[in-house]
């Protein structure tokens, strides 16, 4: 745990130190897919059209998402949804969220869709 004894402000940064060989093993990289699928894709919420009527209204969400919604589940694609919590993270873990989020779409677009992607609000 990092104790601060000289003047602290609101800083959004903090340092860390690692120690470790170049290439990550076969089991590290495992665990990072394990992980950011965990914390950064959502829960699936949805597998069925029916569902997609109540789920938008559960969450406040406008109707024009359902057409992307069902579009994606045609595709045999799940839903997933999750949220970000800005007052823990600040705003870079946003922009991290929305890099990975383009990069694994840029990677498969036929495997993956971004429908909400904008944290920017």
């Amino acid at each position: 745990m990092k104790i601060r004894t000289d003047f602290v402000t609101n800083s959004s940064s903090s340092s860390f130190i690692l120690a470790r060989k170049q290439e990550l093993t076969e089991k590290q990289r495992e665990a990072i897919v394990k992980f950011v699928e965990r914390t950064m894709f959502g829960k699936r919420i949805l597998i069925e059209k029916t569902e997609v009527d109540r789920f938008l209204e559960e969450n406040y969400l406008p109707e024009h998402y359902k057409e992307d919604i069902c579009k994606a589940l045609d595709e045999g694609k799940s839903i997933y949804h999750g949220r970000v919590d800005f007052e823990e993270s600040g705003y870079d873990l946003a922009e991290m969220y929305c890099e990975l989020w383009k990069a694994v779409e840029e990677a498969d677009r036929e495997n993956f869709t971004g429908i909400d992607t904008d944290l920017n609000y």
